[in-house]
């Protein structure tokens, strides 16, 4: 039990530090959206309430490798320069879902970020030591500049560093529970959040319940021109099947003491248990294995995922809202989304299962006015997918819609 008691200690640590929060208001995003509003038959909210959303922004250059540090990281505001870097939001699911969540995903990103891209100033400039094969006055080998034009570019331009913006949406965590249990009213106040931070455009990345909000904020009038593109992790876009919610009501029934004791005796364990890889395998994958194995800085971020399965008694009003949004389901308003879309599938078991999530998103997302691109995961968990390949994924989508 003292093991336990330390472990809950640590974690408290972990999720009161990293992060703002910021007080908005909850009224509908702009007022020129009435007209859309009243096209699509939505009931407008003039109650004058406010939302607290947790959030941290940081930059990929100083991203921690532990995405959660047990020592405060922000003051009470941020770096205003970071409103100029390309920026990257994360919306998290529900299984798990909350501020670490998110955060766990901008570490992997801002990990992989600095991997293909490790600058080395020198006289000549800033170079990617990864990507430049040439340089002024360097000595060639016949034959030798021929090939690397064949393979890379002589002088590649490296890649600028992206914001990272991380929220805990309504009711998990330190935000507060939503007024609306509606897609629109969650993509009003991520929205609003972008918009008080100053922040010109963004890249959204949202796992499972969080595609259809961030399709909904592709779509607000007002604020659709700010999206640049979106990535999709095991989207979920249809209303779950009724095994789904029953399984769902069943989680929303289990006390947070047996929770967080079955979190502990698999998770707070270092990346070389056997207890731990297993556990791992399951929740993330069994590619997430190579990973730990090949890089130290990944495998502290696979370290910390037991903090997902910890404060339940916070996370429990967000996945409540969660299963309620999909009552007033309405995706009138995707045919307006015009940015890029990326779609990651995958299932843990059969293929079929993997075709049957990629075909469904297909449908769903049929009614866009985007051209998705669809890639599927094959060694996919049965939360998450591995890491360090989703990150660079999305990666790469990224940097071509820039």
């Amino acid at each position: 039990m003292g093991g336990l008691v330390r472990w809950k200690s640590h974690v408290d640590k972990l999720l009161r530090f990293n992060h703002m929060t910021m007080t908005l208001s909850a009224e509908p995003f702009r007022a020129e959206d009435s007209g859309a509003h009243a096209m699509y038959g939505r009931r407008r909210d003039s109650a004058r309430a406010t939302a607290t959303l947790q959030y941290a922004f940081d930059s990929t250059l100083n991203f921690p490798e532990p995405f959660l540090t047990a020592s405060p990281r922000f003051n009470s505001s941020f770096d205003p320069g970071l409103r100029h870097l390309p920026c990257v939001l994360f919306l998290h699911g529900n299984n798990p879902g909350g501020f670490d969540v998110a955060r766990w995903f901008a570490g992997g990103l801002a990990h992989v970020h600095r991997l293909r891209n490790p600058l080395m100033p020198s006289r000549f400039g800033t170079y990617s030591v990864y990507n430049v094969q040439e340089r002024p006055g360097q000595q060639e080998r016949p034959g030798q500049q021929q090939q690397q034009q064949q393979q890379e570019p002589p002088f590649a331009v490296p890649m600028p560093p992206l914001g990272v913006l991380s929220i805990s949406r309504p009711g998990y965590l330190e935000s507060s529970p939503p007024h609306s249990p509606t897609f629109l009213a969650q993509a009003a106040t991520a929205a609003r959040l972008v918009e008080s931070l100053c922040i010109p455009s963004v890249h959204v990345v949202a796992h499972t319940v969080a595609a259809p909000i961030a399709l909904e904020m592709a779509g607000l009038a007002g604020f659709r021109r700010r999206i640049r593109s979106i990535a999709l992790i095991d989207p979920q876009l249809t209303p779950p099947r009724r095994s789904r919610r029953l399984a769902e009501r069943l989680r929303m029934l289990v006390p947070e003491w047996a929770r967080t004791r079955a979190a502990y005796n698999a998770l707070a364990r270092t990346a070389g248990d056997k207890y731990f890889l297993q556990a791992v395998a399951d929740i993330c994958g069994t590619e997430s294995l190579a990973e730990i194995a090949d890089d130290p800085a990944m495998a502290r971020l696979y370290e910390g995922i037991g903090v997902f399965f910890s404060h339940w008694g916070s996370r429990r009003p967000g996945v409540a809202a969660d299963s309620l949004m999909w009552r007033q389901l309405d995706r009138r308003s995707w045919g307006l989304v015009r940015a890029p879309i990326l779609c990651l599938t995958g299932a843990a078991g059969p293929a079929e299962r993997a075709s049957d999530a990629e075909e469904e998103a297909r449908a769903a997302l049929v009614s866009t006015r985007s051209s998705p691109e669809f890639a599927r995961i094959g060694s996919a968990g049965r939360m998450l997918f591995p890491l360090a390949r989703t990150s660079r994924m999305c990666l790469d989508f990224i940097y071509r819609n820039q």
